[in-house]
């Protein structure tokens, strides 16, 4: 059985394990546009709440902890600030296997189940202990579902091979240049004898298959006009309600789109899950966005809807405010 993507294919998703310890996503068709990959998220989100009936935590708001493990990029792709290097410079930069080893460890306490996202500002395969580092979120975190996103650059054999033994459950390979990148993976991947993968193809679409954004702000060369910010004025976001976002060295951004790291409302080396997700901070943010209020930056400069996921955790988190 194949994950791959492709236009209008059938992909049947694997289920690891069972809905109540750990599951990963369901069968659905995938294409190579946004849309189709909007639903694939929205199954996940779907199966989430589901799986925790009807008792709910308020730590179930977190439906995914997105980790940035490296501050390098081997590519510069032109909807990324890394397209500029006087915008978002590469830095030698890395989480530790230490730092990874607290903060899986801050989540296991936390009892997280969720989603672990290693994906980011970077390549998280450009992380020399990267198998390592998800060796560590799968100890702490055995029922949790852990991807990575990857432009596959780096990936051989042996490197599939030792991500998927270290716990890794699903790789997104995220195909930039053209078809023939499917044939090399195909093959790779058939050498392992893994399914646990999905191509997400970038090059087909002159959106290169993403709901293109202006990473607050900090990018102003995709076409995001002025107007299309102050449209969204008054539209509650719901980003900072369901998704955490952890940096290489344990900061927690307010929000994954926030590039220019304006707000650290925490951090996983030094604090519980429960304070950084409820941080003074956090909770201000929350406060505003909950009642429309983008005026405060980078908010003020963001083209990024914020409400295609996350209602659940946001009315579960506006509750308890």
């Amino acid at each position: 059985m194949s994950l791959r993507l492709s236009n209008n294919k059938q992909t049947p998703d694997i289920i690891n394990g069972s809905e109540s310890n750990k599951c990963i996503i369901m069968s659905e068709t995938i294409t190579t546009d946004k849309d189709s990959f909007l639903a694939h998220r929205r199954k996940q989100e779907e199966l989430h709440w589901r799986r925790k009936g009807n008792v709910s935590g308020i730590l179930d708001s977190i439906l995914t902890v997105e980790v940035n493990t490296t501050e390098l990029c081997n590519r510069s792709c032109v909807f990324c600030p890394r397209h500029n290097p006087e915008v978002f410079p590469n830095r030698n930069l890395h989480m530790t296997v230490k730092g990874a080893n607290t903060i899986a460890e801050h989540l296991g306490e936390a009892q997280y189940n969720g989603k672990i996202s290693f994906s980011g500002f970077g390549e998280n395969l450009l992380n020399p202990n990267f198998v390592e580092i998800v060796r560590e979120f799968r100890f702490y975190l055995p029922t949790a579902t852990l991807e990575c996103n990857t432009n596959g650059d780096r990936l051989t054999k042996d490197y599939i091979t030792k991500l998927f033994k270290a716990g890794l459950d699903l790789l997104y390979v995220n195909l930039y240049d053209g078809a023939e990148q499917a044939e090399h993976f195909d093959k790779l991947f058939a050498e392992t004898r893994t399914n646990q993968y999905r191509y997400r193809v970038h090059w087909a679409t002159a959106d290169h298959g993403l709901i293109l954004n202006n990473r607050s702000g900090v990018i102003d060369w995709i076409g995001v006009e002025e107007g299309d910010v102050k449209a969204l004025q008054g539209k509650p976001c719901h980003y900072p309600f369901y998704k955490m976002f952890v940096d290489w060295n344990g900061d927690v951004l307010f929000c994954s789109n926030d590039w220019g790291r304006e707000h650290v409302v925490g951090n996983l080396l030094q604090s519980s899950v429960m304070d950084v997700w409820f941080s003074k901070p956090m909770n201000k943010i929350r406060r505003k966005l909950i009642k429309g209020d983008r005026t405060m930056s980078p908010c003020n400069k963001c083209s990024v809807d914020g409400s295609l996921f996350g209602k659940p955790s946001f009315d579960l988190i506006k509750e308890a405010l």
